[in-house]
């Protein structure tokens, strides 16, 4: 790329590189190349570690801090979700993107993964990808199914459409009779499928609302601005005929398949059945409140310069790519500013505007969402919405992670809320941040590497602790 749209020219990189697996192009960033000897599937078996904290860099006197953060897991290629065990046993569910959850079980990460679905995603681009294993989630009935779910990248599947470049699959399985820490493979079911005509800009969120259904956050189909080979005039987020950057609800209470909600806005015509929202570039994961109304909050991951967070209703349209964030767009020229755009769709309903939004020169590169917290070890975070960063921007050829973890005070009336980036005692770098987990007693988890590519074993699940 030689047209020059921003700060400098690393913001260039940035943009061509952000992220492994939330992030905006579909090339791997000029400059990066991966560790010798490794390839994609390919790593050191996971490790089961002491609890210490990352490097810290040096400081000669720290203030109090407002979170710590413990190791208690390392040797990952590519962590990038965590997912509790919906029973009494503890155990946590660790998705890596190469195609495997592994479970961390009494303080130890289990050798053997609980589910591998790698021979059916095609091959990881080792030094940047953002295919691979996205979601998991836990039937609400799972103590007697036995049912997880799950959101991957398939192989093409036969009979798609020319040029398109992976089929995104949601399958589910059942834990092996014999085994409560492995799935039966031969259990797969394919519930739902459809292609992507681009790597990148998968979404991947997968989780049971509170009325039993199950969420699916879909990605815009990839490539830069929603535009070109497999997009839709206007963009696949806003053509409600396409799944593409939506989030889908959909029942899948049956023994098989799923039935459409009767209350989803396009269930009887309009657009796609499967439809809840849309609008949305690259809703990389989502939550909901635990109480109060339980609304439903989606990190939406950015373009140009500005990351969001949405509260998503049935029907809403987040705007993309009309807007990023609060900002109209003009997606030949992202880190423009443009002074008018429409504030309604072609239906004559208004975009919906996030509750807070960030600046890539403010904070980093892509948002990584997020819970609202409601643990007991950090009482300061009691309500807070708890979300984090990929990385800062980095100068240079050579990406070099800097995640961060911040934290919203939500409000229940109009306007966005306020959010800050919290401090972490010894002020560790955490690398890249590309998942963020909750167990089942509400503490929260960040998922790290050190690389951008799910390669190597650099891989760490820590765990955010009081402050000290």
């Amino acid at each position: 790329m030689t047209r020059r749209i921003g700060r400098t020219q690393s913001a260039i990189l940035v943009l061509a590189a952000a992220l492994s697996v939330i992030g905006c192009s579909s090339t791997p960033p000029a400059g990066f190349t991966a560790a010798p000897g490794a390839s994609a599937g390919a790593s050191t078996p996971p490790l089961a570690t002491a609890s210490t904290a990352p490097s810290a860099k040096p400081h000669v006197t720290l203030p109090p801090a407002d979170i710590g953060v413990r190791e208690i897991a390392n040797g990952l290629p590519g962590p990038d979700g965590l997912v509790g065990a919906p029973d009494s046993t503890g155990r946590l569910f660790v998705i890596d993107q190469t195609g495997k959850v592994f479970i961390i079980a009494s303080g130890s990460l289990l050798p053997q993964p609980f589910l591998d679905v790698s021979a059916e995603m095609p091959s990881l681009d080792p030094s940047y990808d953002e295919r691979g294993l996205l979601g998991l989630a836990f039937d609400p009935s799972f103590a007697t199914t036995g049912r997880v779910f799950v959101d991957y990248t398939a192989k093409l599947r036969k009979g798609a459409a020319a040029g398109m470049d992976h089929t995104d699959v949601v399958s589910s399985f059942r834990v092996s009779a014999g085994n409560p820490n492995q799935v039966d493979p031969a259990s797969e079911q394919r519930i739902l499928q459809f292609e992507q005509p681009q790597a990148n800009h998968n979404g991947g969120g997968l989780g049971f609302g509170p009325d039993g259904d199950l969420y699916i956050g879909v990605g815009d189909g990839g490539s830069e601005g929603d535009v070109g080979p497999g997009h839709a005039a206007g963009g696949n987020a806003q053509d409600t005929s396409r799944l593409n950057g939506k989030i889908l609800r959909i029942d899948v209470s049956g023994a098989s398949g799923y039935t459409i909600p009767a209350d989803n806005p396009f269930a009887r015509s309009g657009g796609r059945p499967e439809i809840y929202a849309f609008g949305l570039r690259n809703p990389w994961r989502f939550s909901w409140e635990p109480a109060g109304q339980h609304r439903l909050l989606a990190s939406d991951v950015g373009w140009g310069r500005y990351e969001e967070v949405d509260v998503i209703v049935a029907g809403g349209n987040y705007g993309w790519p009309i807007r990023e964030g609060l900002h109209c767009l003009d997606v030949t020229a992202p880190l423009s500013d443009v002074p008018t755009c429409a504030s309604t769709d072609k239906r004559g309903r208004p975009l919906i505007d996030p509750v807070f939004e960030y600046t890539h020169a403010a904070v980093g590169i892509a948002i990584v969402g997020g819970f609202v917290y409601h643990g007991s070890a950090i009482s300061s975070l009691a309500g807070k919405y708890v979300f984090a960063d990929l990385s800062q921007d980095w100068t240079g050829n050579t990406p070099i992670g800097r995640g961060s973890i911040l934290a919203a005070t939500p409000s229940g009336g109009a306007g966005t809320w306020p959010w800050a980036r919290l401090s972490i005692t010894g002020d560790p770098r955490l690398g890249f941040v590309a998942g963020f987990g909750e167990d089942a007693a509400g503490e929260l988890y960040v998922l790290t590497r050190d690389q951008l590519g799910a390669i190597g074993d650099t891989g760490q699940v820590l765990e955010i602790v009081p402050g000290g």
